[in-house]
């Protein structure tokens, strides 16, 4: 005999806070995983000798292992349990970062960012799907920028640490693999069974409920047009972050000149920025809807440009870095925003759409790269302006969800 469903408005608002952090914590290392890939890139291309064209391919093969993921992973976990899986995921994702130990040539370098990038992959779908059933949707905004903080936490926790070991970067990899397989364990003791949870406001949810794959669920009548936008909203988000983040550090340390100390500081500072913003902006799609959040990305446009042009200056580039920070995760509301475009039984499948995106950044890299190669670093990254241009367009063509009933 099944046990009766505990109602999520039933669980103590301080019970549901200590989930939330658990799901968090997994957080925290998944960004300093991944932002591996850009911050230790001089310093991969040197120990390994590689040029600025190679070490762009560590992201292609770790989007194109995050897309698969993405793919993948989050089906699983809306038919089986998002709990167990997210964990699982956290544990696999961990040990593939500890398994840069050994990588030492180019193509071994490939593989391991191919295997941890597969199971990273399903990280944001599992855990927006987790922490959306848990709270009503007048705080999700708020939720969503909690979350964007501390993504950015853990990625400037990768550059304070990087400060002091960037030229021992497998040192690096290790220590976020380490807290990831810590965090993953946590997991498992900490949240509840959402099979065994009947969402806020919704209906409890059952494995096997469709038998459509829920990929397919998504591009059914009602649901493919605004899955497609997604897509390629998502799309111009990831080449636009390739086009200048990706490269923030290389033009820092070759054009400004700055040492590995000071790189780190003005990183820290742009995070910081990232840090603040996320609550503002998520309290602002709270307060004036989801679509809000686009002027974002015409602001960061606009920051892209001054940050290329403000004097070389330790100070300028520090204000420029925080604005632009601040700018960019306007993007924290898309985890709930997603969720709640779709049926709830959908929740991690849609909110994995946000990695479906790297269809379109999939080789964007690689041009990156090409375009950094032949026409220098400006260049690449004012296209990256221009592209976060393109993407807040594209939003804004996006139903609003704020106020609108879930769907059953």
């Amino acid at each position: 005999m099944m046990a009766t469903p505990t109602r999520a408005e039933d669980i103590s608002t301080t019970r549901r806070w200590l989930i939330f952090a658990a799901i968090m914590s997994v957080y925290v290392f998944y960004a300093f995983c991944w932002n591996t890939e850009n911050f230790l890139r001089p310093y991969m291309a040197e120990s390994l000798r590689l040029s600025k064209e190679q070490v762009a391919a560590f992201y292609s093969l770790q989007a194109l292992g995050a897309l698969i993921g993405a793919l993948i992973i989050p089906q699983f976990a809306d038919r089986y349990s998002r709990r167990s899986t997210f964990a699982l995921i956290a544990i696999a994702f961990g040990a593939a970062s500890v398994g840069s130990l050994a990588v030492s040539s180019f193509a071994s370098a490939l593989t391991q960012r191919f295997i941890m990038g597969f199971f990273m992959g399903g990280v944001f779908g599992c855990a927006v799907s987790l922490y959306v059933g848990l709270f009503s949707q007048t705080v999700r905004g708020l939720l969503g920028g909690l979350v964007q903080l501390v993504y950015n936490g853990g990625d400037a926790a990768l550059s304070w640490f990087g400060r002091h070991n960037a030229d021992q970067w497998q040192l690096v990899m290790v220590i976020g693999g380490v807290g990831a397989i810590v965090t993953g364990c946590i997991v498992f003791f900490v949240v509840p069974n959402d099979r065994a949870l009947v969402p806020w406001g919704g209906e409890a949810a059952r494995p096997g409920r469709s038998k459509k794959l829920a990929l397919m669920e998504l591009f059914a009548a009602g649901y493919w047009q605004i899955t497609l936008r997604l897509v390629l909203l998502c799309g111009l988000n990831f080449f636009a972050f390739q086009a200048f983040n990706g490269w923030i550090t290389t033009y820092l340390k070759e054009d400004q000149g700055m040492s590995p100390d000071m790189v780190g500081k003005l990183l820290t500072t742009l995070h910081v920025g990232s840090m603040i913003g996320a609550i503002v902006w998520g309290l602002l799609a709270d307060r004036f809807g989801r679509r809000f959040n686009a002027l974002g990305f015409l602001l960061a446009a606009v920051c892209v440009v001054i940050y290329l042009n403000v004097p070389q200056n330790p100070i300028m580039l520090g204000i420029a870095g925080f604005a632009y920070g601040f700018c960019l995760v306007s993007t924290c509301i898309w985890g709930p925003y997603f969720a709640e475009l779709y049926p709830e039984h959908l929740r991690a499948t849609a909110a994995s759409i946000f990695n479906w995106g790297r269809i379109v950044s999939l080789f964007g890299a690689l041009i990156a790269g090409a375009i950094a190669q032949r026409y220098g670093l400006h260049t690449i990254m004012y296209i990256g302006g221009g592209t976060f241009l393109l993407g807040a367009i594209v939003w804004w063509s996006l139903p609003e969800t704020l106020g609108v009933k879930s769907k059953p």
